[in-house]
């Protein structure tokens, strides 16, 4: 494994094929309600924007989307984290159930994690120079997920050390508006 460095910048993980086979499954399909939660493994449809820099590029869609696992990582893992840092691989799967392609890199950012002490833990990103990063696979960042297809990606939460993370949260739709994101318990 090459050198992991982690970025300051909050950004996501994202790419196409981290180390399994996603499976296209056509429904039915339901949008889960904001705020809601699912067990992990289970998976909730929700509406998702992927916002361009012009608004004609703007593309609308429905993802299915399902948290796998989430695994515990150390502060060794990622070169630039502190002692009192530790990082969390929150591995996912989406599913376009849209009419158009989006991004590969864009769902990966709007993870959080809510930790035991209440608080929201943001996507971390990270470099890997010199080979794949194994602890969280991603694939290639300017891929695009087409309608029918299906995709895994890992994202890194970075997380204050003695604090355990209780739910991962996607915020679904547009991330303009507010409201409530959709949740998988953790443990």
């Amino acid at each position: 494994m090459g050198v992991v460095v982690a970025l300051s910048v909050v950004l996501a993980l994202a790419g196409c094929g981290g180390g399994g086979e996603a499976t296209f499954d056509p429904g039915p399909v339901e949008i889960a309600q904001p705020g809601s939660t699912v067990a992990l493994g289970e998976r909730a449809f929700v509406r998702y924007v992927d916002r361009a820099a012009k608004p004609e590029l703007t593309v609308k869609t429905t993802l299915g989307v399902t948290v796998k696992e989430v695994n515990e990582g150390n502060a060794s893992d990622i070169d630039g984290l502190g002692e009192s840092t530790v990082p969390y691989y929150v591995h996912v799967e989406y599913e376009n159930h849209g009419q158009a392609a989006i991004q590969a890199r864009g769902p990966g950012g709007r993870f959080t994690i809510r930790g035991s002490d209440g608080e929201d833990y943001d996507t971390e990103a990270v470099i890997s120079f010199g080979g794949e990063f194994e602890a969280c696979p991603r694939g290639d960042p300017q891929a695009t997920l087409a309608p029918k297809e299906a995709m895994e990606d890992c994202v890194v939460v970075t997380m204050t050390e003695g604090v355990s993370p209780q739910e991962v949260r996607f915020l679904q739709g547009d991330y303009y508006l507010e409201q409530e994101p959709v949740g998988w318990r953790v443990g």
